[in-house]
């Protein structure tokens, strides 16, 4: 039985106000100005930015030191701009936040797990603070949604078993694949083509399948 609800924050319940608009801060973007592997850059970002704190240039001279580069003028403002401005465009609709009380009022625990960085701007998430029972930064617990810890982490936590949390997110690996793999109930935010996988196209759809 189903007693937590947890939600990806990034492109889930945050989501960019011209969500028409490529997103030109992502890590393949990035991989693009360094001219490195996809791979390397992933491990750096999530070993650096996901997983520790620190101030701007302790981190920016954390990744560099990773990847063995020098830090310049392209990697800051990249950082700068992903981080201080990029975030400030993100909204959370009126109808997820109608949802998460729906949940509430309907005894269901709600928290929150999220990839994120200690950089970005989370005010915005701040609406539904007063409803949710926990928030789970990656740079907080010192884990990915790619670790196992993680997951262990929440449930003990929580005092629940995998099969009692169902997450919600839109990354088809850390939000579908890796809590599924762990025991967790999942549903991908989002479309997609393997038959395998359960979708939903709106966040507000949650109210059918959990019958409430």
């Amino acid at each position: 039985m189903i007693k937590i609800v947890s939600f990806d924050i990034g492109g889930t319940l945050l989501k960019n106000e011209d969500l028409g608009s490529q997103n030109q801060y992502g890590l393949k973007e990035l991989t693009k100005l360094l001219n490195l592997p996809y791979e390397n850059v992933r491990d750096a970002y999530k070993d650096v930015f996901q997983k520790t704190k620190g101030s701007f240039n302790e981190l920016i001279s954390k990744f560099c030191n990773k990847l063995g580069i020098e830090s310049n003028k392209t990697i800051i403002d990249f950082f700068h701009n992903k981080f201080f401005i990029e975030s400030k465009k993100q909204v959370i609709l009126s109808e997820d936040v109608s949802l998460i009380k729906n949940l509430k009022s309907n005894g269901y625990k709600v928290i929150l797990f999220s990839n994120s960085c200690c950089l970005l701007n989370n005010d915005t998430i701040n609406e539904v603070l007063d409803y949710v029972d926990n928030i789970f930064y990656s740079y907080d617990i010192g884990y990915t949604k790619d670790d196992e810890e993680s997951y262990k982490y929440i449930e003990k936590v929580m005092n629940v078993k995998p099969n009692e949390i169902l997450h919600i997110g839109d990354t088809l690996k850390s939000d579908y694949y890796m809590p599924k793999k762990h025991g967790w109930n999942v549903l991908y935010y989002g479309n997609s083509d393997e038959a395998d996988v359960k979708s939903i196209e709106f966040l507000i759809d949650l109210i059918d399948i959990l019958k409430i």
